[in-house]
């Protein structure tokens, strides 16, 4: 089985949170909505230089501040069908601005209220990470 280690970031504003979509039918966690981030690359970039850059890459936010909130582990079939150990590694983001625009392997983007979040298809890491942070 492989292993990957994941930023995925916490983005608020106005009592929003941001998700992002991927194309449908794509995994680990198809067609759910997606804290933005992504993969790490462990070889060439440390942990908040991969914050950074999936946050751009995904969003177009460049980011002002960044704060560790959380950890999970989770198995999932990645896009090949095969098994993963995911690490999620979660950070609270504060942008530089808030002038989003979805790219990369991200379709759409959407702000969501507390109270929409309970009908979203959510990974099970996002759920158990707006679990502790009181969104659900």
């Amino acid at each position: 089985m492989k292993a990957r280690i994941i930023v995925t970031t916490f983005i608020e504003k106005d009592g929003k949170i941001l998700l992002g979509k991927k194309p449908d039918n794509v995994g680990p966690y198809p067609n759910a909505w997606h804290f933005p981030g992504g993969g790490v690359r462990l070889e060439e970039e440390s942990l908040e230089e991969a914050v950074r850059r999936e946050i751009k890459e995904e969003t177009g936010l460049k980011i002002e501040k960044m704060e560790r909130v959380s950890f999970d582990e989770d198995y999932e079939p990645d896009k090949h069908g095969e098994k993963t150990h995911y690490v999620f590694l979660a950070y609270k983001v504060i942008p530089l601005s808030m002038d989003v625009r979805a790219s990369d392997d991200i379709v759409k983007l959407q702000w969501f209220d507390k109270s929409e979040l309970q009908m979203l298809l959510l990974p099970r890491p996002s759920i158990k990470l707006l679990q502790e942070i009181g969104w659900l």
